[in-house]
């Protein structure tokens, strides 16, 4: 079978060598016209989801979920965070209200913080005690309310609760709601001063429960309408929704932080990731290559050569996956680095050995043939072994790596085919290219390695069978987030959403038939440990109604008629700001020896008093009443409260949670916080345990991590069963199949090992290393053991060109995959680590411990 090959490639070789110019103007034009293709069709799926084999559970369960309830996946969520919740409320409600006016670009805006339904019956929502704690805190500042709606001033804040202080006791504005007026002014007052955007929290103010918090976090949710001739169907939303934000961001003096996320965000920013990684990769590995091709050549001529097939296979590949394939995935996008190191080795072993038999003075035509007759064959095993260890994840149910594997696979033969025909094609068309003999100091090292081969290999075994122990920590990433680059904006956005126990993404979802089972599912579901909560529809129609209502009647007197003012044309007519300071600071120093809310607004008072700045006092009204309008108005709505049923909650919260096709979705939503694997293990396992049909997040997230490990242990398998099969058949000898697959699990033990102690577990993206060392090691090994049977007796396989020929392979493979780690996407940056380090081991198994194999086997030379 062997001599078939070689026989084969002699002929093919040498009708390319005579056609030359021919030849290559049929590579120009294929190269031309498949790029153009392959750019105006090729196109990129950013969905993780449709890595995996649709037909599995949870995958079928994942798309149902999808399909009743599509903002799942269409949705764009938008974080805001502000230092009070007056300024988180008001960004939310300014940008909702920018997004409804927009409906050509968003066709739904849902924020609970600012939808008018929650506005006006969100006192329904607090438990019995909290709304009587909070109506009682308003209707003891009523007076005050009063006040200020008719004269929304400095003055006359002042002069009020200079008043009210001295009758805090006995009037209706007692000392615990001017305690919290008091701090919150002493802050506006000083960084008013100091001349910076403080607002008044009205709500924090008039909230008795409210926790203080450094910052306050508030959600938008808006439905974009996605443009499908688009590689990214929602990038002109988010476009636009940046646009408003940014503008937003400067009206509110930039104290209000954003972040976009959600499904379409993510994907967006995990595409521009990938996409820039990749790009700068190529970039950087190609440059590098050529480095390393001139030093092994050291000849410009060879290395343009070898450099335009190179583009000529990237170019071919991309076009076989057009039509092959029609898209890319976030990690197949990767084929053309992965071909950068790949695609190179056939060419760098052939061109080394005509180049060495050139030096020795021989013709083109006879170096061409002596270089296939030694090399040929094993190009054509090793093209095969390298497809094989790419074709071992078709079979599995991670498609997004079996896609790489069918177009990385691909791309060899198309390599090999480009090596064979557009070298010698090229080599043709200037024969009398110079040659430059083997340089003395790569002889020389290699003498140096050969000396050095025994104790280094006997250290590298030793060091294997160490490794050994390290193997069971290996562990798998099964989070797509740990894939994307966490530096932006959706990843930190998305890492926000687990601040809050409600809006957590990775929660577990039941679809239902009906309500009576809806409720009944969150029932069964709060009984499990691993459960802190459950959200479905009726959980939004409050309970205890009529005794809530009845209570904000009661509270409704007094703050309708304090609310019904309205705010004096006649801003002369308020008390001068200066006498109202000057009067609330003597109350308070005379009042308050102790407490340092009173204390430090009168301090500030009376620095705002000696400056004399009629401006300093303007600054403090503007930062006091700054969201004033805002209190008014939601405190109006709230007084109109009204029974709610399921009937009168808001469309955008409703289809939320009921489908249009009456599927009724249940959240269970998990105690633990599940981004620790063995957390999202325990929750999943246990709802699972009681619901087997759920879905939802978590429990993607989970599975897929059994699955994508479970693809890696069978493609490595059927890889290494495949690569055995396929050189014994060709070679009929076990002894040499041996010790070509020595080497390869060495390097794959310390591979697992080095990610064990370097802390670069598997994930989606670098699953492909071990398959892929099992065909890419192989190679050299091939070359190797045959370039052995070839030399005379008693003589190394250091003598000859192969080795060389492997180093300079190995080095431009590790250039081209370690380029990967400069990539911003997790994942692929991951791959290259773990393709480094692989190719690396197995550089050292080869060209070290693979030779000293040969002395200590009996039968060194072979054949």
């Amino acid at each position: 079978m062997l001599g078939l090959i070689e026989k084969f490639l002699l002929v093919w070789t040498g009708v390319a060598r005579r056609a030359g110019w021919l030849f290559i103007a049929l590579f120009a034009a294929a190269t031309i016209a498949g790029g153009w293709y392959a750019s105006n069709h090729l196109k990129v799926n950013t969905d993780t989801s449709s890595m995996l084999d649709p037909g599995l559970d949870f995958q079928q369960r994942a798309a149902e979920l999808r399909e009743a309830f599509p903002e799942i996946k269409t949705d764009i969520a938008v974080i805001v965070r502000a230092p009070t919740l007056d300024e988180a409320d008001g960004f939310v409600a300014a940008l909702r209200q920018r997004a409804l006016e927009k409906p050509e670009i968003f066709t739904s805006v849902f924020a609970t913080s600012a939808d008018p339904f929650f506005l006006q019956n969100g006192l329904l929502y607090l438990e019995p005690g909290a709304l009587e704690s909070r109506l009682a805190q308003m209707t003891k500042a009523a007076g005050l309310i009063e006040t200020l709606v008719a004269s929304p001033h400095a003055g006359t804040l002042f002069s009020t609760l200079a008043e009210n202080d001295a009758l805090a006791e006995r009037s209706d504005l007692g000392r615990e709601t001017l305690a919290a007026i008091y701090a919150e002014l002493a802050d506006v007052v000083e960084a008013s001063a100091a001349g910076d955007t403080r607002p008044f929290s009205w709500m924090g103010a008039l909230d008795p429960d409210a926790e203080p918090a450094a910052v306050y976090q508030r959600m938008l949710y808006v439905t974009p309408v996605l443009d499908f001739t688009r590689l990214q169907p929602a990038k002109p939303a988010i476009a636009e929704l940046r646009r408003e934000i940014d503008d937003l961001e400067n009206a509110f003096d930039n104290r209000v932080e954003t972040f976009i996320t959600g499904d379409p965000a993510l994907r967006a920013d995990e595409l521009n990731a990938v996409t820039t990684g990749i790009g700068l990769s190529f970039a950087i590995s190609f440059v590098a290559v050529a480095i390393l091709l001139f030093l092994a050549y050291r000849s410009v001529f060879l290395s343009l050569i070898t450099l335009s097939s190179l583009v000529i296979s990237i170019v071919l590949t991309a076009c076989f996956a057009t039509v092959a394939i029609g898209e890319l995935n976030l990690v197949s996008v990767a084929f053309t680095v992965l071909l950068v190191g790949l695609g190179l080795d056939f060419a760098i072993h052939l061109l080394l050995h005509v180049q060495e038999r050139r030096a020795g003075g021989q013709t083109t035509a006879d170096s061409l043939k002596g270089a296939i007759h030694e090399v040929g064959a094993a190009l054509t095993l090793a093209a095969f072994t390298t497809t094989l260890g790419f074709f071992a994840f078709v079979p599995t149910q991670f498609n997004g790596i079996a896609q790489l594997g069918v177009i990385a696979g691909a791309g060899v033969i198309i390599s090999l085919f480009v090596s064979v025909t557009f070298l010698p094609a090229a080599l043709g068309a200037r024969a009398n290219f110079k040659a430059h003999p083997s340089h003395g100091a790569v002889r020389a090292g290699f003498k140096f390695i050969e000396r050095l081969s025994a104790p280094v290999a006997i250290l590298t075994v030793a060091l294997g069978i160490a490794a050994l122990f390290a193997l069971p920590q290996a562990r798998f990433d099964a989070d797509p987030m740990a894939l994307r680059d966490p530096d932006s904006q959706s990843v930190i956005g998305f890492n926000l959403l687990f601040n809050d126990a409600d809006t957590t993404p990775y929660r577990l979802s039941r679809i239902v038939t009906s309500q009576d089972d809806a409720v009944a599912t969150a029932d069964q579901a709060k009984m499990i440990d691993t459960v802190r909560a459950t959200r479905e529809l009726t959980d939004f129609v409050p309970e205890d109604q009529d005794d809530k209502l009845d209570l904000i009647d009661f509270a409704a007197g007094s703050l309708v008629f304090a609310l019904a003012g309205e705010a004096s044309d006649a801003p002369a007519a308020a008390p001068d700001p200066a006498d109202g300071a000057r009067a609330l600071s003597q109350r308070l120093s005379g009042a308050y020896e102790t407490g340092t809310g009173p204390r430090r607004l009168a301090a500030a008072l009376d620095a705002a008093i000696a400056s004399a700045d009629p401006q300093a006092f303007a600054a403090i009204e503007k930062n006091i009443f700054a969201y004033w309008p805002d209190l008014v108005e939601r405190l109006r709505a709230q007084m109109g409260a009204d029974y709610i049923d399921l009937d009168t909650l808001p469309e955008a919260l409703t289809r939320r949670y009921l489908s249009v096709d009456g599927k009724w979705r249940v959240d269970i939503l998990p105690r633990e916080d599940v981004r620790d694997p063995a957390a999202l293990d325990r929750f999943v396992s246990s709802v699972e345990a009681k619901f087997p049909d759920i879905g939802g997040g978590a429990i993607q997230t989970e599975k897929a991590g059994e699955v994508i490990s479970g693809a890696m242990l069978q493609a490595s398998a059927i890889a290494l069963v495949i690569i055995s099969i396929f050189l014994w058949l060709l070679m009929r000898r076990i002894d040499e199949v041996l010790l070509m697959l020595f080497p390869l699990g060495l390097a794959a033990t310390l591979t697992i090992a080095a990610g064990v102690i370097f802390d670069i577990p598997f994930n989606y993206a670098n699953v492909i290393v071990l398959p892929l060392l099992l065909g890419i090691g192989v190679d050299s090994a091939i070359h190797l053991v045959m370039r052995q049977r070839q030399v005379d007796a008693g003589d190394s396989v250091y003598g000859t060109s192969t080795p060389r020929a492997v180093l300079f392979s190995a080095l431009t493979t590790v250039a081209s995959f370690g380029s990967l780690m400069l990539s911003p996407h997790r994942g692929t940056a991951s791959m290259g680590e773990l393709l480094s380090l692989a190719i690396g081991f197995t550089l050292v198994c080869t060209l070290i411990v693979l030779p000293f194999a040969f002395r200590v086997v009996e039968g060194r030379k072979f054949g």
